[in-house]
C-alpha cells in the first residue's frame, strides 16, 4: 500500500512504538482529543523540515488501553535524509515520556503496517490482591474473589474461527465480526492474573468485552459453560458487562506467522507503573 504524500517517497519505514495510553484518547487521530497518532506526527513533521508525515497504524488502541509493541508505518521524505539510528534517538527526544520509539526498520514501499499485520497478542491484567500507586493505572483492581480455574474452563469457548457479534460494541458499524483467536492464556504474576489473547485481529472493544465475560465466570456470575451459549446468540446484550480500559495492553504486532504462534507472555506488562522495554 503507497500512500499518498505532499513528497516524493524515498522508502517506508515501520515503527514499533510503547506507550502509556492514561491522558490519551486512543491511537488513531481525533480532532478535539489528544491521540498517540497526532502526537508521534507532529514531532515527525518537525524533523522532516515541516513535511506532514501521516502514520499508517497497525490498529486502532481505545481511550486508556497501553502498548508494549504497537505498530506504524510511514513513506519517509528524501530531503532532509536522517538515519535510521539518528532518527530513533531524535524522535525519542521530541516525544514525552508516555511514548518511546522500541525499534525502526525500513519496509518495502508497498508495505502497510495495518494491512500486513498477521495477527497481534493483547494481554489484559486482572488484580486479585492490593492495589497500590505504581500498577493502579496499569491492572484492573477486583474487588471479589475470582476463581481463575473457572476463567482457564471457559476460555477455550472462544477460540477458534467465530462471529464474536456479542462481545464488541458498536456491532451495525461493522461489516463483518468474524474473527480467528488461536489461544488464550491464563498465566499468575503474584496478585496479578494475566489474560493473553492471539488472534488474527480484534474489534472494537471487543479484548474488554472477552475479559468482562470471563471475569464474571471467574465471580461465579456465569458458568464456563454459558460463554459457548453467549457466543451463540451472536448479541451484545447476551454479555457481561465490558472491563475498564487501563488494564489492557497491546503487546505485540506480528508480521510473521511463526512468531506469532511462538509467542508467550514472559513477565508483567509494566514494572512499578513502567512499561516494560
Amino acid at each position: 500500500m503507497i500512500e499518498n504524500t505532499a513528497y516524493e517517497p524515498a522508502g517506508k519505514l515501520l515503527l514499533e512504538i510503547s506507550f502509556d495510553g492514561t491522558d490519551y484518547s486512543g491511537w488513531q487521530y481525533q480532532p478535539h482529543c489528544i491521540s498517540v497518532q497526532e502526537v508521534l506526527q507532529t514531532r515527525l513533521t518537525k524533523l522532516f523540515a515541516g513535511l506532514p508525515v501521516t502514520l499508517v497504524g497497525s490498529s486502532r488502541t481505545d481511550a486508556g488501553v497501553h502498548a508494549c509493541g504497537s505498530a506504524a508505518s510511514f513513506a519517509i521524505p528524501g530531503r532532509p535524509y536522517i538515519p535510521v539510528a539518528q532518527l530513533q534517538k531524535a524522535l525519542n527526544r521530541l516525544l514525552p515520556l508516555s511514548i518511546r520509539i522500541r525499534n525502526i526498520t525500513e519496509v518495502p514501499l508497498a508495505f502497510s503496517a495495518r494491512f500486513d499485520a498477521k495477527g497481534k497478542a493483547y494481554t489484559y491484567v486482572l488484580n486479585t490482591g492490593e492495589e497500590h500507586p505504581f500498577t493502579g493505572r496499569y491492572s484492573w483492581h477486583l474487588r471479589r474473589h475470582i476463581d481463575i480455574d473457572k476463567i482457564k474452563q471457559a476460555a477455550p469457548h472462544l477460540i477458534g474461527t467465530h462471529d464474536f457479534s456479542s462481545f464488541v460494541v458498536e456491532r451495525s458499524k461493522i461489516d463483518d465480526a468474524v474473527r480467528t483467536i488461536y489461544r488464550i492464556d491464563v498465566q499468575e504474576f503474584g496478585q496479578y492474573h494475566c489474560l493473553t489473547f492471539v488472534g488474527n485481529g480484534f474489534l472494537y472493544k471487543m479484548i474488554r468485552c472477552l475479559t468482562g465475560a470471563l471475569e464474571a465466570v471467574g465471580a461465579g456470575k456465569i458458568q464456563p459453560d454459558d460463554i459457548k451459549t453467549i457466543l451463540e446468540a451472536k448479541q451484545r446484550i447476551e454479555a457481561p458487562e465490558t472491563a475498564p480500559p487501563h488494564g489492557l495492553f497491546l503487546m505485540k504486532v506480528f508480521y510473521d506467522e511463526e512468531m506469532m504462534h511462538q509467542y508467550r507472555l514472559k513477565q508483567l506488562p509494566f514494572y512499578q507503573g513502567v512499561i516494560n522495554p
